[in-house]
């Protein structure tokens, strides 16, 4: 029992010896924090990728103060970015009749100015006239420079309760109109202390110079109008990080040049730079993530540098997902000369991750990187932030990060320990050793007692 005993304790010293610690990886940064929120994020460096073994960064961790890892997760990252345009309010002007007639057949005259602005529209019925009906607004988008998604309507605050269904249809010569928006509902209802208000409109998206509001009821409330138009948001591409890498004509081969990125960068952009101007020529991209591997091919560009006059045009930034290879060759066409003299160079462009982690435990807290025997250890990011794509999302400071420091350095790139295995080992080895002893403690008991018997028996 006391060597099964014994053998636990073995086992429990053994996986507490395998437990993470800061010096068990390359590299740390402190990490900058008030200590006063639960979550906070910062964005991962440039160096971390050309020290991490691993392509999902699985071998980063945050310690706390007391040396314990504390759970983090990595934000998604967001490629392009939705930038939003405030709301326009557009002139308005009155449609009027004395009959029931389509708003086409209305005999109006417009003014406009040269860029397309209406000044004035004059009609057969004055607003002051008995009979005048109100049965629609031109609204004049000219200014508007982007296409119109929605309308959103502001009426007097002490207007009386309604609902009512409108139409909206866009021009760019107020002759041929577009049906925008077919039977919309608007409505302002008061009951029981509560206000429901339906005052927004979408639109199929498009860009026309006016639109046409009418309505087929006549609720008073639209008399006293205010209409402001929703510009689509614009999709823009999040800003990256760019990183030059420089590289070396492969010997014997002409045409071909190879580069080392240092690290699995999680780039998706990619520059090429041609070495001389007014160069031009078409190329094979390939990349491989070891030595040891074959190339393979990823794409084909046509590349350019040309010089118009006093200024340079080059070849645009080449869409490629790279997938943590990182070893890559250029293979240049060699027809018409190829580039000429000289090494291109390339530039890797993406957009920074996001790691996110949860402030347990006293600070400082610690950011670590690089250790080949790491398995990954992240959350999902809705896992670790309550809210995640809510409106109701946990709220996430920023924290920033200090100067790196060596800790295990190059020590850690080593081949990893299976810590599992070389305990079993090292139990079962115990246990040889623990049965031997046993049965040769058996063995003697079994020769000495047969002498013990004779000397009694005299």
């Amino acid at each position: 029992m006391k060597a099964i005993v014994v053998l636990f304790i073995l086992a429990h010293s053994i996986a507490a010896a395998a437990a993470e610690r800061p010096a068990d990886f390359a590299y740390g940064m402190t990490i900058h924090t008030d200590a006063q929120d639960a979550l906070y994020e910062f964005q991962i460096p440039a160096a971390v990728y050309r020290a991490v073994t691993r392509g999902d960064l699985g071998d980063i961790r945050v310690f706390n103060g007391q040396g314990e890892v504390v759970p983090h997760a990595l934000r998604p990252r967001a490629l392009t970015v939705a930038s939003t345009v405030p709301a326009v309010r557009l002139p308005l002007f009155p449609l009027l009749s004395e009959s029931a007639a389509k708003l086409d057949d209305l005999n109006v005259q417009i003014e406009k100015r040269a860029d397309g602005t209406i000044v004035s529209i004059r009609g057969p019925v004055r607003a002051s006239a008995p009979k005048a009906r109100l049965r629609g607004y031109l609204l004049d988008a000219s200014a508007v420079t982007q296409a119109i998604q929605a309308l959103r309507f502001e009426w007097p605050s002490g207007a009386e309760d309604f609902v009512g269904r409108v139409r909206v249809e866009g021009s760019d010569n107020l002759s041929v109109w577009t049906s925008l928006a077919e039977s919309a509902t608007v409505a302002k209802v008061t009951f029981g202390g509560h206000q429901i208000r339906q005052d927004r409109v979408e639109l199929r998206p498009g860009r026309y110079k006016y639109l046409r509001l009418s309505w087929a009821e006549r609720p008073n409330v639209l008399e006293s109008l205010t209409v402001r138009a929703e510009p689509v948001a614009n999709i823009i591409a999040a800003q990256r990080v760019w990183q030059k890498i420089a590289g070396e004509a492969v010997p014997g081969k002409a045409g071909e040049y190879r580069y080392d990125l240092g690290g699995p960068f999680p780039f998706d952009r990619l520059r090429i730079e041609l070495p001389q101007v007014n160069s031009l020529a078409e190329l094979q991209i390939l990349a491989r993530a070891k030595t040891s591997d074959d190339w393979h091919a990823l794409a084909q560009a046509m590349v350019y540098r040309l010089r118009d006059r006093d200024a340079e045009v080059t070849s645009p930034a080449i869409v490629l997902i790279s997938r943590g290879e990182r070893f890559w060759l250029l293979r240049v066409d060699q027809k018409g000369g190829g580039i000429g003299a000289g090494v291109p160079a390339l530039q890797i462009g993406w957009v920074p991750e996001i790691l996110v982690f949860a402030a347990r435990g006293a600070g400082p807290f610690q950011f670590v990187y690089g250790n080949s025997a790491a398995k990954a250890a992240a959350y999902a990011i809705d896992a670790l932030i309550p809210g995640y794509k809510t409106d109701a999302e946990f709220k996430v400071k920023t924290a920033a990060l200090g100067e790196p420091v060596t800790l295990a350095g190059t020590r850690s790139f080593g081949a990893p320990m299976d810590y599992k295995k070389w305990t079993l080992w090292g139990i079962l080895i115990l246990g040889v050793f623990v049965l031997a002893a046993m049965a040769y403690r058996l063995a003697r008991q079994i020769t000495t007692t047969p002498a013990d018997e004779t000397d009694n028996s005299k």
